[in-house]
């Protein structure tokens, strides 16, 4: 194991137990009003859960804006190669801008 890997490991290892430390000290059932039901659940479980739907949530809202990035990235650059394939088209295009100053 590398430094690198022993040091990410250790750094799982300990949020797991922090995590495990959490669950323990919140497991007393609490009830849950969604619309017209009631859930009872214990409370590290409504805590993961709501964690894990905003996570979700974001991930799903990020995954749209960095799709719409990577196509205009993609747009941009295929526009840049193709001014660059082209480059005695500016080069004159320059020149003649000039030559009529």
């Amino acid at each position: 194991m590398t430094m690198k890997n022993q040091r990410r490991f250790v750094i799982i290892l300990v949020l797991v137990l922090l995590v495990v430390i959490f669950a323990l000290q919140n497991s007393q059932a609490v009830t849950v009003n969604l619309f017209w039901t009631h859930f009872s659940w214990p409370l590290i479980i409504v805590i993961v859960g709501s964690l894990l739907l905003g996570a979700l949530i974001t991930l799903l809202l990020s995954a749209a804006s960095i799709a719409t990035a990577r196509k205009t990235t993609q747009k941009l650059q295929d526009e840049v190669n193709r001014l660059r394939s082209q480059p005695k088209k500016a080069k004159d295009v320059i020149e003649t801008d000039t030559d009529k100053k």
